[in-house]
């Protein structure tokens, strides 16, 4: 979108002046014909502020959503709350986000329908919620459940990552140390080695020449691999099938396959239980986490809870058939729907498997620290032995 600079008149004959975002001419036109205004003069502001509504974080949306709500309660209306909000924004991304909010709301959209242009930031549940709290005329609360709710997420996504980027790092760093002496240091000293008239060179050294041959002469393989994985990642992303593959390997993978199963759990129970709190019919909720979901695996499992569900079958009974679902899962969900409290079993089961996330991260952070550091020490061991072992023959000679 670009910024226009325009004037008009409206039927009193007073000039009105103003500036906002719009994609074209004519939209600036129709904008100011629907307040009741004629355009005299406009011209379109050059900037070099690229706005970028992917640099709008969770935290800064559930920041957004908490003051707004705090606005509202104060009985100031959805636009002054928006307006002061905007006059306070510092980054570009805020600053457009509600400059466009606003835009819709003198459009005479509600504030849902205005959200729907950013499907990248507001998700269909978030919607569906501003929706209800529009409806209800509860819009403070919903406002204030769906920033909580974005904080629990964010939560649940950095603790995940917390998990899988240490040992990641750690594993990179070895392998780039391991590949600098590989290419840089070793293809000099060893030719040195092997020239030294040593009958035999130790185990370590005769190791560390074979690798380093290895690498001389099957070097393009390392590129290709990467390449590949990166073909193979890209793949993943745009095809369905292929992406089941992708999701069901990680799934299944050692130690990270049940973190990541935690945390698509603790993501399904908390946008249920908030779904569920906020009045939303089942099968409607179902709809809207399958939209929203992008784990392929997590998907399927909610197309078929909502397919049972609509044949007539009892939410446990329909969580009973799905296999990411475990019994404690399953025993839960009847208890709420036996007792009629179903949203807040839902949100136990959040936190259960949100606390079930932070345990792995701490058991995996003391676990695999030690065996990381082993593989490090027996990776350095290696080299130092494969250097200094022929070094200690050649002095043992000539003594």
């Amino acid at each position: 979108m670009a910024q226009y600079i325009y004037q008009a008149i409206d039927e009193a004959g007073t000039i009105v002046k103003g500036k906002d975002e719009f994609k074209s001419p004519e939209e600036l036109f129709e904008h100011l014909l629907s307040k009741g205004l004629t355009l005299i003069h406009y011209k379109r502001k050059l900037s070099f502020n690229i706005e970028l509504s992917g640099d709008l974080k969770r935290p800064a949306l559930a920041e957004l959503f908490h003051n707004l709500s705090l606005f509202i309660k104060g009985g100031i209306s959805l636009k002054q709350a928006l307006e002061e909000l905007l006059s306070t924004a510092k980054d570009n991304a805020t600053r457009h986000l509600l400059r466009t909010l606003l835009k819709g709301l003198d459009d005479g959209l509600l504030l849902s329908e205005a959200m729907q242009k950013f499907p990248r930031h507001f998700s269909q549940i978030l919607i569906a919620l501003m929706q209800i709290g529009e409806e209800t005329g509860t819009l403070d609360r919903t406002l204030e459940d769906a920033a909580r709710h974005l904080e629990k997420i964010e939560e649940i996504t950095s603790t995940t990552k917390k998990a899988l980027i240490y040992p990641c790092f750690v594993f990179l760093s070895i392998t780039g140390a391991f590949a600098f002496w590989m290419i840089y240091v070793l293809p000099k000293m060893l030719p040195l080695f092997a020239s030294l008239g040593l009958k035999e060179l130790p185990l370590p050294t005769r190791i560390l020449l074979a690798i380093n041959n290895f690498f001389h002469s099957w070097w393009f393989l390392f590129p290709i691999f990467w390449l590949f994985a990166a073909l193979l990642f890209y793949i993943s992303r745009r095809n369905p099938k292929a992406r089941r593959v992708w999701d069901q390997f990680w799934m299944n993978f050692p130690v990270i396959g049940k973190v990541l199963r935690t945390s698509q759990l603790a993501f399904f129970f908390e946008y249920f239980a908030l779904l569920a709190s906020g009045g939303i019919h089942i099968v409607r909720s179902l709809e809207l986490m399958e939209k929203s979901t992008t784990h392929s695996i997590l998907k399927d499992g909610i197309k078929t809870l909502k397919h049972e569900v609509e044949l007539g079958t009892t939410i446990s009974g329909a969580f009973a058939k799905v296999p990411i679902f475990g019994p404690f899962a399953v025993r839960l969900v009847k208890v709420g729907e036996q007792t009629g409290n179903l949203a807040e079993q839902l949100e136990i089961l959040a936190k259960h498997y949100m606390q079930k996330v932070n345990n792995m991260v701490d058991m995996l952070s003391k676990t695999l620290e030690p065996i990381l550091i082993v593989i490090a020490g027996f990776v350095f061991a290696l080299i130092a032995l494969g250097l200094l072992g022929p070094i200690y023959d050649l002095i043992g000679k000539i003594r």
